[in-house]
């Protein structure tokens, strides 16, 4: 019999267990030409430097490994309900200027990711508002954050001038893995990666922001995707059930350079967000899932554009909350 782990404060469990909007059922997070929603096609153009990129990332792998991030330095995802206590947040600590985020539904349980970065997101299924922070933190006085912004779910998945609270614009549950894609042994949609050698100098599309950090030759920019060659054969690999359903998602869709980390590194959405262990008998009970046996001297490198050197940052307004800047 399915069972289905149940989230904090969360909506009713839709008629259908597939609900094709939300990605605790087995549906799709933002519009169906988001970046992140597009396969890719058969042969692609690869990036002339694919093959020495692809020589730096199985570096990485060798240096620190090829692992899914699960309870630590990913993305808790809770979901709003009607009746949701709605705060205003104070957004500290990303530049000299003080603004507030107002309106912002955060169940009375939620907790940010214990890692530093301390990221947290909320969903209202009702109006399909994505609602992202970095640095967040509950004291007696209220909710704070590093940063926060919001988007819609029915959107790209992509914030269009930057400032995100992931470093390449990226919506940060985009590309992220849920429990119920391991369940169903399917990913509709590309992953996200973090990678200690990220090249400097800005972004490419579809990413629209960067902190890459070196100027190493075979450094990727931030917004390259990166495939596993189409044509393995997955079967002759000895992948594990997880491995295997993350494989095909890679050579199907690929997987997005993302963010600067300390290790080649897919994110999971974080266990926390349920009442109880989704991954149970998906994924081992650790912080970090080691994918040793997806071959990353097999990926390639698909045809990046021009980096952007100079990043247009913007609040675009929303009609999901309003951020105000703070007198004084």
């Amino acid at each position: 019999m399915l069972t289905i782990a149940r989230f904090h404060e969360s909506t009713d469990v839709p008629s259908s267990v597939v609900d094709k909007l939300d990605p605790r059922f087995g549906g799709r997070l933002y519009s169906a030409t988001s970046p992140f929603n597009q396969a890719i096609p058969a042969n692609p153009q690869l990036d002339p430097r694919s093959a020495d990129y692809v020589r730096l990332l199985n570096r990485s792998k060798k240096e620190k490994g090829f692992v899914l991030a699960l309870s630590e330095w990913t993305v808790p995802a809770y979901f709003a309900k009607q009746t949701t206590a709605r705060h205003d947040v104070q957004i500290e600590g990303f530049d000299e200027v003080r603004r507030t985020m107002r309106g912002v539904p955060i169940p009375d349980n939620a907790r940010p990711d214990p890692a530093e970065d301390a990221h947290l997101t909320v969903i209202d299924p009702a109006t399909r508002c994505g609602y992202d922070l970095i640095g967040a933190k509950k004291t007696a006085a209220g909710w704070t954050a590093k940063w926060a912004n919001v988007t819609s779910t029915a959107d790209s998945g992509i914030y269009p001038f930057g400032m995100s609270t992931r470093a390449t614009g990226f919506a940060p549950l985009a590309g992220m893995i849920w429990p119920a894609e391991l369940r169903s042994g399917r990913i509709d949609h590309a992953l996200v990666f973090a990678y200690p050698y990220t090249r400097s100098g800005g972004p490419v599309a579809p990413a629209t922001s960067s902190d890459g950090r070196t100027a190493l030759a075979a450094a990727m920019p931030q917004g390259a995707r990166v495939q596993l060659d189409p044509t393995l054969d997955l079967e002759s690999l000895g992948l594990t059930a997880h491995e295997r359903t993350i494989a095909v998602a890679l050579q199907r869709y690929g997987m997005y350079l993302g963010d600067t980390g300390g290790a080649l590194a897919l994110y999971a959405v974080n266990p926390q967000s349920f009442d109880t262990n989704p991954y149970a008998g998906l994924l081992p009970d650790e912080p970090y899932v080691f994918l040793d046996k997806i071959p990353v001297d097999r990926f390639r490198v698909l045809k990046t554009g021009k980096q952007v050197a100079q990043t247009r940052y913007s609040i675009v307004p929303s009609t999901c909350a309003q951020i105000e800047v703070m007198a004084g």
